[in-house]
């Protein structure tokens, strides 16, 4: 009887083992795919960032672009109406020195 006891629990005692080493197999297995789940996803979002990135580049490098041709035209017609005062200051120096000289003779 008491021999027929401990065989009892021995036998639970191995079915308790096996299922153990079950137990830790199934679990390295869950870890592995979850390691894996992990790391595809971390890849994922580097390359949406990445995608981001230059998203926000290009936008911002149009942005430049526009900004540089506007201050450009802005340039241009300042440059312009310099030319046009300066012509018409030129053109009042020659009245002013004309009118001068006439006076003088």
């Amino acid at each position: 009887m008491v021999e027929d006891h401990l065989s009892a629990i021995r036998s639970g005692e191995e079915d308790a083992k096996r299922r153990i080493r079950e137990a830790e197999v199934e679990a390295a297995a869950i870890l592995a795919a979850a390691r894996e789940e992990g790391e595809r996803r971390l890849e994922q979002v580097r390359t949406e960032a990445a995608e981001h990135e230059r998203a926000l580049l290009a936008e911002a490098n149009t942005r430049a672009g526009e900004k540089i041709a506007a201050m450009r035209a802005d340039n241009e017609r300042a440059f312009t109406a310099l030319e046009t005062a300066a012509g018409k200051n030129e053109e009042l120096a020659l009245e002013i020195i004309n009118e001068s000289f006439l006076k003088e003779t």
